[in-house]
């Protein structure tokens, strides 16, 4: 599998059936490299951590992954602490999905503001994201998972492959601190199943909190939309979190870089037909995550007026 026989594989995490975030992103580009002769196999165990590594250890001739996994094996810090940065991974486009932190409690906990649990030490049943945009919410307000876990309180696992999420159904969770956006997928069910039968209460980021998790692990300003879904009745202060992206490492070969680039430009059609609110911008497709752009993709961009600054 290779270039020259136009054999690849995306690191994609999830089968396509499944509506993973990467794995549409695979899809996506499966179906616009296919026209062209391309066969794109789409790799379904590069979830979560594993992702960057199939793609920087060269497993996988491209994927995708959202940047602060990215930036995370590219610095060798958080999971890939101990295992060497991969200074080879290079940004091939950036691609926009609307997701933000969500924080949401049901209103029997009483909670109105994430500080109670560790002045009352609430033992919640508590479905959390993980990494460093997490641990810093965690922080700020004293707490920790071992803290939460010594007081009683549980940390639900999440499982891809189960049809269904009793746990939530049923209110078995008190406590959400995770990704939410506007799509049912595997990772984010769990929102759409808890707001339908349970009224959630959902809490706003201090601004000092949002600020320091913007600075520390990337994001903006920004809130959560009045009507997101049931319990989000006016707009909610908290980070929005950047763009997933599509990716390589530096020995993808250019003129395939660009050719990739450009067919995703071409394409763009295909972000908006899928069930997550994707969508391709010229103004940020090249926008800058800390990690190069391959030259390849940056010659594309410059070309086309979307990347106006040298690199």
């Amino acid at each position: 599998m290779g270039y020259d026989d136009k054999s690849l594989v995306f690191a994609g995490a999830g089968r396509p059936g499944m509506g993973t975030p990467w794995g549409m992103l695979g899809l996506i580009t499966r179906r616009a490299l296919e026209p062209l002769g391309y066969h794109v196999h789409i790799e379904s165990r590069s979830a979560r951590s594993d992702n960057a590594r199939y793609v920087g250890d060269g497993q996988a001739g491209f994927g995708a992954t959202h940047p602060s996994r990215a930036l995370a094996a590219y610095h060798g810090r958080e999971k890939y602490a101990g295992e060497g940065p991969r200074r080879r991974l290079r940004v091939i486009a950036c691609i926009n999905h609307p997701s933000w932190i969500g924080v949401a409690v049901r209103p029997e906990t009483g909670i109105a503001d994430l500080s109670e649990i560790a002045a009352r030490q609430l033992p919640g049943r508590v479905k959390a994201g993980t990494g460093l945009i997490f641990d810093l919410n965690w922080v700020y307000y004293g707490l920790s998972r071992e803290l939460i876990e010594s007081w009683g309180g549980q940390f639900i696992q999440l499982d891809l492959e189960a049809p269904r999420i009793l746990w939530v159904l049923s209110g078995e969770v008190d406590l959400f601190v995770d990704t939410v956006y506007a799509a049912y997928t595997p990772e984010a069910r769990h929102w759409w199943g808890a707001s339908v039968p349970h009224d959630l209460r959902f809490l706003p980021l201090p601004d000092a909190l949002i600020q320091q998790i913007c600075a520390k692990a990337g994001g903006d300003p920004g809130f959560i939309p009045t009507r997101l879904m049931r319990g989000v009745t006016t707009d909610i202060p908290t980070v929005a979190r950047l763009p997933q992206i599509i990716y390589t490492r530096d020995d993808m070969p250019e003129d395939f870089a660009y050719l990739l680039a450009k067919t995703l430009d071409d394409d763009r059609h295909l972000f908006r037909e899928t069930h997550i609110p994707y969508s391709y911008d010229p103004k940020t497709v090249a926008r800058d995550i800390g990690i190069p752009l391959h030259p390849g993709a940056a010659r594309y961009y410059r070309e086309m007026g979307y990347l106006r600054t040298e690199g």
